[in-house]
């Protein structure tokens, strides 16, 4: 879906929230890297896509002078390519735009736990990696609310063990083709842009938890040679336990020098 189209429809989500409120809405220019919306009212929001990392992003800062003061937080982000992805993904994006900006205290909580880049940008964290399975595994959505709803913090690990593993495991057993390619090129984008939570729930906890050797190489098949080279390391261990380092033995000639001074306060 082209990014105009899914643009509409993620800020037709944002302007049920946002023009109730006597937002207004404005029209950016757009570069040849950047299309964004902008809303200004008590805050401001804008909605920025990135052509060349295929990212949607919502940003918010405050207003001086009925103007923005151009300090932009990023709050949510999400990955878009206008050539896999469709309506149903900008739905998502859409909801997910939507309910952020209805909650000022989840932006806050959500600012709080993503790291940031060393360029300034945020990395995904596990929550945002689960969003984004959406789009394959539509039963998330309910499972992703009573998890918020019912833990202080998103169980990233956790939630991927028990809810989209088992949801994978039967989606490689009975897809194949194209779907297998684009659920295979959501997991190295999302690693790619992911916190080290992020790409360890992929490669050891669900890239890990498929056992047809098979399946793996296809849903591996989109991944850049580092990526395949981290996951099959990581496939390695599978089954394998880990031993705790031994504590090292101090050298002998230490030992000796300290029996040394022993002796010369006797």
């Amino acid at each position: 879906m082209e990014i105009a189209k899914a643009l509409e429809i993620i800020t037709g989500k944002v302007d049920g929230v946002l023009l109730p409120k006597d937002y207004k809405k404005h029209a950016v220019a757009d570069t040849e890297n950047e299309k964004t919306v902008l809303y200004v009212g008590d805050m401001a929001y804008s909605i920025v896509y990135y052509f060349d990392k295929k990212r949607i992003v919502l940003r918010s800062c405050s207003v001086t002078d009925g103007e923005p003061d151009n300090t932009w937080k990023t709050v949510a982000t999400w990955l878009f390519d206008e050539e896999v992805d469709g309506g149903r993904e900008a739905e998502n994006i859409g909801d997910d735009f939507a309910e952020t900006i209805r909650g000022p205290k989840q932006i806050a909580a959500q600012q709080k736990k993503k790291s940031k880049k060393d360029n300034g940008e945020q990395n995904s964290d596990p929550l945002f990696f689960a969003n984004r399975m959406i789009a394959f595994f539509p039963e998330l959505r309910d499972e992703i609310a009573f998890e918020k709803a019912h833990y202080e913090s998103f169980r990233g690990v956790t939630f991927a063990e028990t809810k989209i593993l088992p949801l994978m495991q039967d989606y490689v057993q009975h897809v194949g083709g194209g779907n297998m390619e684009k659920l295979s090129k959501a997991l190295s984008d999302l690693y790619d842009a992911g916190d080290l939570d992020v790409k360890g729930i992929i490669t050891y906890v669900l890239l890990n938890g498929i056992d047809d050797q098979e399946k793996y190489e296809k849903l591996t098949v989109s991944f850049t040679k580092e990526q395949k080279k981290i996951a099959d390391a990581s496939r390695n261990l599978r089954g394998k336990k880990m031993k705790p380092e031994k504590p090292k033995k101090p050298k002998k000639y230490m030992a000796d020098r300290l029996q040394a001074m022993e002796s010369m306060r006797k």
